[in-house]
Formats: C-alpha cells, sequence, structure tokens
C-alpha cells in the first residue's frame, strides 16, 4: 500500500509539472485540437500535482488516511466515464486516451485493495467465540503463546541494553517494560525462564545496569532483528547495524538512535514460581529525550518522537493520542482535556 501510494504520488507530481509546463503538447501527441485557453489545462495538471501530494501525506499511513485514497479512487473512476462520454461527443480522439490509462485505469485495482483493507480494518464482526482453559491447552504451543501474548493488548516496544562482565555489550527487544513507581522511580521489565540461555539476565547478574531504550520505525527492522539468537560473544549492536553509545559515567550501553532513552540501576530479580519468568526491576538513573517531548506538568509526549507499540511478537503498531480526561472524581463526569 505505501509503494503503491508513493509510486502514485510521484507519478502526479511528474505528469502534473509536465502538463503545467507544457500545456499543448499533450493534445499534439494525441492529435486532440489544441484549446484556445490552455490555462484551464494547466489548472488540471495543478490539480493532478496536488493529488500527488495528497497520496505522499497518505503513503505514511495507508489506513488512517483513506479518505485521501477514496478521494482519488472517485477522480480516477469519473474520469473515464467523461472521458467516454467526450469520444460520444467527438470532442477528444480516441487517442487521447493514453492519459485516461496511466492516469486512471491502472490504478484502479490497487487503489481499491488499499480501501479493502481499511474498510476490513475500521469494521468488526459481532459474533462472539468463547474459550475456557480446557481449549487452551488444545491449542498447539506456538498458536496459544501467540494468542495469550497478543491478549493483553498495545504493550511498549523497548530495547534493553547490557554489559557482560569483560566489556562486551548486549541488546534485546522487550515488550514487557513497565512502571512500577515515581518515588523510588522504578522500571520493571519480564525476561523468560533461564532453562535456556538469556544473556540479559547474565549480564546484570554480573554488572547491575541496563538500558531501556524507546523503538521508533526508524530502527524497527534492527531492533526486531536483536530477537535472533547470536552467539554469546556477539554484540547485537554491531551485528544489527546499530550504534552503541556510553553517555557520561553511565555504565551501560545506550542505543544511540533511540530518541527516548533511560539509564537504571538493576536493584532487584523475582523468579515468578507459576511459570519460571524473572521480573527485573530497576531504579532510574539517567533519562534522555528531545526537549519539546517534555510538557510542562511532568507528562512526556511519546507521539511526537514515534515510540512504537507492539502487539504478539511480531505486530508493531503507532500510537495516536485520542485526548485526555480530566481526574476521575465519584459522581462527576470527566472533561476532555487540552493535550
Amino acid at each position: 500500500m505505501k509503494n503503491t501510494l508513493i509510486f502514485a504520488g510521484i507519478y502526479n507530481l511528474v505528469w502534473g509539472g509536465w502538463v503545467i509546463s507544457f500545456p499543448n503538447m499533450a493534445f499534439t501527441l494525441s492529435g486532440a485540437k489544441i484549446p484556445s485557453y490552455p490555462q484551464i489545462w494547466q489548472c488540471v495538471g495543478m490539480i493532478v500535482a496536488v493529488y500527488g501530494l495528497g497520496y505522499l501525506i497518505a503513503s505514511i499511513n495507508p489506513i488512517k488516511h483513506w479518505p485521501i485514497v477514496l478521494v482519488g479512487f472517485l477522480g480516477k473512476v469519473f474520469g473515464p466515464i467523461g472521458f467516454v462520454y467526450s469520444i460520444y461527443m467527438d470532442i477528444f480522439p480516441l487517442s487521447f486516451g493514453v492519459n485516461i490509462i496511466f492516469n486512471d485505469l491502472i490504478w484502479w485495482i490497487p487503489f481499491f485493495m488499499i480501501l479493502k483493507k481499511a474498510y476490513e480494518h475500521h469494521t468488526f464482526s459481532d459474533e462472539t467465540i468463547e474459550l475456557d482453559e480446557s481449549r487452551l491447552q488444545k491449542m498447539d504451543d506456538r498458536q496459544r503463546a501467540a494468542f495469550i501474548n497478543s491478549l493483553s493488548g498495545i504493550k511498549s516496544a523497548n530495547l534493553i541494553g547490557t554489559q557482560n562482565s569483560s566489556g562486551g555489550s548486549n541488546l534485546c527487544m522487550v515488550s514487557s517494560v513497565f512502571h512500577l513507581g515515581s518515588n523510588p522511580s522504578l522500571i520493571g521489565f519480564i525476561i523468560r525462564p533461564d532453562i535456556a540461555r538469556r544473556d540479559t539476565l547474565e549480564n546484570l547478574r554480573v554488572h547491575p545496569y541496563f538500558t531501556v531504550n524507546h523503538v521508533h520505525k526508524g530502527i524497527l527492522e534492527q531492533a526486531h532483528q536483536t530477537s535472533a539468537r547470536y552467539d554469546q560473544d556477539q554484540s547485537e549492536f554491531k551485528t544489527c547495524g546499530l550504534v552503541e553509545e556510553y553517555l557520561s559515567d553511565f555504565q551501560a550501553p545506550f542505543v544511540k538512535e533511540s530518541r527516548i532513552k533511560i539509564g537504571l540501576h538493576f536493584i532487584r530479580e523475582i523468579k515468578i514460581e507459576e511459570n519460571g519468568t524473572h521480573l527485573i526491576i530497576g531504579r532510574i538513573e539517567k533519562i534522555l529525550l528531545p526537549k519539546d517531548c517534555l510538557k510542562e506538568d511532568g507528562r512526556v509526549d511519546i507521539i511526537k518522537p514515534g515510540t512504537l507499540g507492539v502487539s504478539g511478537l511480531d505486530t508493531y503498531l503507532e500510537a495516536e493520542t485520542v485526548g485526555r480526561l480530566s481526574y476521575a472524581k465519584p459522581n462527576k463526569s470527566p472533561a476532555w482535556l487540552t493535550w
């Protein structure tokens, strides 16, 4: 969808620029009568070019910007209808239809598919299924893991940076980072059972410092790749194409490309007996974030730097602000606040 809209945007800008610069050329090449007022045709070129800008904007998030795609699709449907009428009225020669082929017809299927995808995204079935524990146990292990992992909703996507006793760095993607309290300022995350090698856990046990680095679209593929099982002596920073950064006197590596970074001192490990996972608790010692992301009341704007969320193990999501509501009080309806 993204590539289609980028290509459509570039095509419209080029075609529109060509018509604005050389308004008579399309008529000359097709053998059509040159209009008395070429400025009208130049206006068509301008409109097409503006559509091109719209397509480029829509390519950022095709599902979110589906109305732009819909308007473009309607134009590409009505344009050929108007051309057929012009042929019937003997206004244009058939050869002028080359413009219709490349401006309209070839885009019908890809634009329709984008709109179909957007419709599917914004609608859902009212039919409900009910699952109990016995049915969960009958699922394939991987199917059950994917199901339960995505069931809790959107989680934060973060990279955890650690260092081993010999100074080697390690980086791993974690979707279980959460706030534990603000006084003292604590953050926790979960590590899977150590029945297999867990480099992050082993590093923390010998070198009690780690970093939490927000993931954004610019580093998403590299961040996701850190989940692969590399050899213990391989640094995911170098292997996955990310830059490790040591700031002032903090003793764990940050991800240079990340926009919001937190340095923590590892203070406690709690093994969860029910499934063998480990709760890691760290106290915040250092924070780095863009100046314009910090609000006067202390809130951090994670939308502006493009912080991503994750559903399950491999589905990444962009955040979008719905709004802020006032502090909830009994017998008083909440009010929408200025973001």
